[in-house]
């Protein structure tokens, strides 16, 4: 890829529908141009680069649909894999296999115990998107190759919570393996991704559940899984874990999303419903508190989306958002910057300036916190208890991602609201002082 990773571009709906009518000049039928679509949102760089040249010239015109260039796709079937990314995918299958194994005899043990509902889990997200409370739910851990760590916490949690899980693991054949080292092309990694999911999907119809949750919409193999699991008489529910968008084209006949922009953004293969829900609330009420001399103790909380593989604008907007607050309030004594890492990353150690956030209650709920993000899914989850500002930054738009509802700034814009506040803050101090001193003694 020559055009450096535009956060949130991919996930416009614009750039989706350039690429499926791009696509389209292929001349498939409906089942492979549904699946060249995600397959050339997530090899094609060559489209991606065109895509990128154009949002750049007007980032405007792009996300209104007005773009005059004709919108151009390569085979990407044709494409050629480099090392690192057929290693990538000879360690994915074989992590596959392995939880397969670890996993053997489950099969029985779900049909033993007549569980009625499936919960394909990988880390700790999939609790916040299906009630954690629901019974007869077995849940099944797959590989998750970003963050060995993240899944090793979650498999702790589920033991010292006392909930039932297994192992599983997508049914890569060997022959298809062989055929893609031979191959390393993007066509013979599709043919082994489809074949798995589509055996894996009879594997699991075949337990006798009724419902089957999942949280797949990043995943390539999605598509075939979801449609043949459709074929059989089981209940299959999506829900986004996130505010993000990933391959365009599903086939879940149940799709929970987070907000209209997701669902605007989506596109089902066949007839889909897009209930619209918050994540789980499990964050203690709003409470008020201040200091011991009466002021209002603010706090900003700025959550970082950087982890390792992450485009470097997001780590460069962060930095020129983090030096200006620090700048402008980091010797304040009426406020505090507090920094929360993502989940996926490993550092955490605060910028200067900041302390960081390692118990959401430190904040929560508290008068005069704002939770502060360039896109995180925080907006709109009711877990973080505070207001909660969006910021635009260089190439960044958080109005992709987040309907028109939610509070959208640019950097000035919040250092001018954060400013006010602590104006009022200091009125409101200064007002109950007058008033304390012209109460009569009792």
């Amino acid at each position: 890829m020559k055009t450096v990773e535009i956060p949130l571009l991919r996930e416009s709906s614009a750039f989706a529908v350039r690429l499926m009518d791009a696509a389209r000049r292929f001349g498939d039928g409906r089942y492979h141009f549904h699946r060249r679509v995600n397959w050339s949102h997530r090899f094609s760089e060559d489209f991606y680069d065109r895509e990128a040249e154009c949002f750049l010239r007007s980032s405007a015109d792009y996300l209104a649909g007005a773009t005059a260039q004709l919108a151009e796709l390569p085979d990407v079937y044709a494409q050629r894999l480099r090392l690192r990314e057929t290693l990538n995918v000879v360690v994915k299958v074989l992590a596959h296999w392995a939880f397969a194994l670890l996993g053997h005899g489950a099969s029985r043990r779900i049909r033993l115990a007549a569980v009625r509902t499936y919960r394909k889990c990988y880390v700790d997200d999939i609790e916040l998107v299906f009630d954690p409370s629901e019974s007869s739910v077995m849940r099944v851990v797959y590989p998750f190759p970003l963050n060995l760590r993240r899944q090793l916490r979650y498999l702790a949690s589920l033991r010292r919570k006392g909930f039932e899980f297994e192992f599983a693991g997508n049914a890569y054949l060997p022959a298809d393996l062989l055929r893609f080292l031979l191959r390393r092309d993007v066509r013979s990694m599709m043919r082994l991704e489809s074949r798995a999911q589509m055996l894996h999907a009879a594997q699991i119809a075949g337990l006798g559940i009724e419902t089957f949750q999942l949280s797949d919409e990043f995943n390539l193999g999605s598509l075939d899984f979801a449609r043949r699991l459709a074929r059989y008489p089981v209940r299959v529910i999506n829900s986004a874990h996130g505010v993000g968008k990933y391959l365009p084209v599903h086939a879940y006949p149940v799709f929970h999303v987070l907000t209209r922009r997701q669902q605007e953004y989506y596109h089902a293969v066949h007839q889909c419903t897009y209930p619209l829900r918050s994540l789980n609330d499990v964050a203690a009420p709003l409470r008020s508190e201040h200091s011991a001399a009466g002021a209002v103790c603010t706090r900003l909380v700025f959550l970082s989306q950087t982890f390792p593989g992450l485009t470097g604008i997001v780590q460069d907007n962060e930095t020129v958002l983090v030096t200006r607050l620090q700048a402008e309030f980091g010797d304040r004594p009426d406020i505090t910057l507090h920094y929360k890492p993502h989940p996926t990353s490993n550092l955490r150690k605060a910028p200067p300036g900041f302390e960081v956030l390692t118990d959401l209650n430190q904040v929560n709920g508290r008068t005069g916190t704002m939770f502060v993000s360039f896109f995180s899914t925080c907006q709109i989850d009711p877990t973080f208890k505070g207001r909660k500002v969006l910021v635009r930054g260089h190439l960044i738009h958080p109005e992709i991602s987040f309907d028109a509802s939610e509070e959208i700034v640019n950097l000035d814009e919040l250092v001018t609201m954060v400013h006010a506040g602590l104006r009022r803050g200091k009125g409101a101090q200064a007002t109950a002082f007058a008033t304390s001193l012209e109460m009569p003694d009792a």
